[in-house]
């Protein structure tokens, strides 16, 4: 391996010794177990937590709010600069309860928007968003400031904001999860997992977040929800920009039969191995 390549990958090439916290990158399509897992796999290993597809749903949100239509390309200029301008707050809340699932609230220029980012209008509307190159290049380079040695430091000399309830100081590493992060965000990441399952497994899984969180489309039924998923897939496969994808070197995890818990402790005891812990 070159010096480059070792300073890429975080470590000192005088001392051998780590530079930047251990990275785990969690990828795959919408309602793959994504952020659920990614918020347990952090919480197990002590790591933070980095949604990154709330920026995303972000932009998207406060276009649809001013009525900016995200499927109409005369408005990509306009989506840009709310991308640019928007402030987003992100804050994880990891309880002490073993059995109590980390919790991150998103805020949208200062307004708690964790459940409005979740609507099917969002959702429906999200993947035109994140093809904007000019969208992509902004939110890429925030997440990527975040999984520096010097987060805190990093997030001051970006226009967008996001923090985490424990400061990444005090933690050896972090988790980011979303569609490209082992392919265009972390490409140099220590463990990259991209998870799949199937469509109707998706679907019921989504339906239930909606039903939980209380959101209007949750008298949706499956079928629908479904079609969105697999619409939402084809778009994310096929855009131009970061293409959703495994990366050459990610674990595929075929969620569909497993539980949260079976899938976390996969990526857990991998985690753990590369580390040297196990």
């Amino acid at each position: 391996m070159t010096f480059g390549a070792l300073i890429r990958r975080g470590f000192s090439t005088a001392t051998g010794a780590r530079t930047r916290p251990f990275q785990v990158a969690i990828d795959g399509p919408s309602a793959s177990g994504k952020s659920t897992t990614a918020r347990l796999v952090a919480k197990r290993l002590g790591f933070d937590y980095i949604d990154t597809g709330a920026f995303y749903r972000c932009v998207t949100l406060s276009a649809l709010q001013k009525g900016v239509d995200p499927s109409d390309s005369k408005n990509i200029s306009r989506i840009a600069a709310l991308a640019s301008d928007a402030k987003i707050d992100l804050k994880t809340e990891f309880h002490a309860s073993a059995s109590t699932l980390p919790t991150t609230r998103v805020f949208l220029d200062s307004k708690d928007v964790s459940s409005d980012i979740r609507t099917s209008n969002v959702s429906k509307h999200v993947s035109v968003v994140a093809a904007i190159p000019a969208v992509r290049q902004s939110v890429v380079q925030k997440v990527r400031a975040l999984g520096a040695e010097d987060i805190d430091s990093s997030a001051k000399e970006s226009k967008q904001t996001a923090t985490t309830s424990a400061p990444s100081s005090s933690r050896a590493g972090l988790v980011m999860d979303g569609r490209d992060i082992g392919t265009s965000v972390l490409t140099h990441a220590d463990l990259k997992v991209f998870l799949v399952a199937d469509s109707h497994v998706r679907a019921v899984r989504r339906l239930e977040e909606l039903r939980k969180n209380g959101s209007q489309d949750a008298l949706l039924d499956v079928k629908q929800v479904q079609e969105d998923l697999e619409r939402r897939d084809e778009s994310d496969r096929t855009r131009a920009v970061s293409p959703l994808r495994k990366a050459d070197d990610a674990i595929e995890l075929d969620t569909s039969n497993l539980t949260i818990e079976e899938q976390v402790d996969v990526i857990v005891k991998e985690a753990l191995r590369r580390q040297g812990k196990i």
